[in-house]
C-alpha cells in the first residue's frame, strides 16, 4: 500500500488502523507524489468528469467508526504547509496494484474515492498469471 503524507502522519493512521501490515504499507512524502505519478494514478477533479455509470459510494461505517473518521482526517489529511488552494495531496486518487518481486501482476487506478476492484476479482486474476 501506498499513501501520500509524511512518516508521521503514516505512524498515527498505523496506530488508528493497526490491522494494517507495517511492513506493507509506504509513505509518498516526495515533493511532487512521485510514486503516485510513476504509478498513473489519478486526481479528482480536474479536465475529466467523472465517468459515466461510475457512482461515489459512502463507506458502511458504523456510528462510532464514523466518529473516529471525523475526528481524525484533517490530522491524517495530505496536506502541505503553505499550499494554496485546495492541496494536490487530497486530489489524488489511488488504485489497486499486486507485484510478485518486481512483476506487476495487476494494476487499477481509481476513478472516484472508493471506486476499488473487489478482492475475489483481484485475486482471481493474480492467479491466473502465477
Amino acid at each position: 500500500m501506498v499513501s501520500t503524507g509524511t512518516p508521521e502522519k503514516l505512524v498515527k493512521f498505523l496506530e488508528l488502523n493497526p490491522t494494517v501490515p507495517r511492513d506493507r504499507i509506504f509513505v509518498d512524502d516526495s515533493e511532487n507524489y512521485d510514486a503516485y505519478k510513476a504509478l498513473k494514478f489519478r486526481k479528482l477533479g480536474g479536465d475529466s468528469p467523472p465517468p459515466s455509470g461510475v457512482q461515489f459510494k459512502a463507506p458502511s461505517l458504523d456510528m462510532g467508526t464514523w466518529f473516529n473518521y471525523i475526528k481524525n482526517v484533517i490530522s491524517l489529511a495530505p496536506i502541505r504547509e503553505n499550499e494554496d488552494g485546495v492541496p494536490e495531496g487530497v486530489t489524488l486518487l489511488g488504485g489497486t496494484v499486486v507485484f510478485s518481486g518486481e512483476r506487476m501482476l495487476f494494476a487499477s487506478a481509481d476513478r472516484i474515492p472508493g471506486d476499488y476492484p473487489s478482492p475475489m476479482d483481484v485475486l482471481d486474476k493474480v492467479k491466473a498469471q502465477l
